[in-house]
């Protein structure tokens, strides 16, 4: 009986469960992620607490590899198939938003990056490097620059833990070779740092201070949501890099994604359910009606 009124029930659109292929998880997603060379705007992050699965879901290893590099393979897959008919430009953009700072993963020498709200609404970060890719060898000697830049620590959680937000972003031109009709797609796809219990992770000196900047920006991210599903007339996205970054995603008229990463082990029941709960609360957001970018063309 206890264990019954104890029992808590999360509706989600898909629970996978842990012995499940980095392959069947793109193939849910990939409906999603191809309709950016349709015009969309994308948006597939990664969230749950520290050692949870997040980098190995959206990096994966080299042999096995995650949703960035099978989604860009797809999108060359398509582009193969649709030759013919249209001309398709790939372009990439890695950063990372490190202790409230954006850091450009392609750059050697780091400069200040900040996000700019565009007279059209949108936000972009102004002087990061945008490579144009042209094949997936291109795409995976990229990702690998990008893994090698990033900042991770050893924790007693997870010995490789991922300090920062890591944010992919590929930006897409689709030009209709008959009507001349250009259509302008981006997907982000987000690998959040992990949510942390310094208790629990063991971090101190640099790695807390690491640890509080991850716990903010993902509380505010959390505001955010709650602000979306109340529908307050003020979203707080200038609260945190983060969530102005994603601004475009969260409120906007993007196709967004939320893949919430849980640990099956006892001793992470409290986090487990915060992550669930915050699932909960991102499903019922109600995102404005998806729509096609496009310009030119009769």
């Amino acid at each position: 009986e206890a264990a019954q009124t104890r029992r808590r029930w999360f509706e989600f659109d898909k629970a996978f469960p842990p012995k499940c292929s980095q392959q069947e998880v793109f193939e849910e997603v990939k409906p999603l992620a191809t309709s950016v060379l349709d015009g969309y705007n994308v948006c597939i992050f990664a969230y749950g607490q520290t050692g949870s699965g997040k980098t190995f879901t959206m990096s994966g290893t080299a042999d096995n590899p995650g949703l960035n590099v099978r989604i860009l393979k797809e999108l060359f897959r398509e582009r193969e198939v649709r030759r013919g008919d249209t001309d398709i430009k790939v372009a990439l953009t890695v950063t990372e938003i490190y202790n409230e700072t954006i850091k450009d993963l392609f750059a050697t020498k780091q400069k200040k990056l900040d996000v700019k709200t565009n007279p059209d609404g949108c936000n972009t970060v102004p002087g990061v490097t945008e490579l144009v890719v042209e094949s997936v060898e291109d795409v995976i000697r990229a990702m690998e620059q990008a893994q090698s830049n990033r900042s991770v620590m050893a924790t007693d959680m997870n010995e490789e833990s991922s300090r920062s937000h890591s944010i992919v972003q590929v930006r897409t031109t689709n030009t209709c070779k008959k009507q001349g009709r250009e259509y302008i797609g981006k997907i982000n796809l987000v690998d959040l740092a992990g949510s942390e219990n310094v208790n629990k992770s063991g971090v101190s000196g640099q790695g807390m201070r690491e640890a509080q900047n991850i716990n903010k920006s993902l509380s505010a991210l959390g505001d955010v949501i709650g602000s979306l599903v109340a529908k307050t007339p003020h979203v707080p996205y200038r609260n945190s890099k983060l969530t102005m970054m994603l601004k475009d995603s969260l409120g906007g008229d993007s196709k967004t994604l939320m893949i919430v990463q849980c640990s099956p082990a006892q001793i992470n029941v409290t986090e487990t359910l915060s992550s669930l709960n915050f699932a909960a609360r991102a499903r019922n957001v109600e995102l404005g009606k998806a729509k096609r970018n496009s310009k030119g063309g009769e």
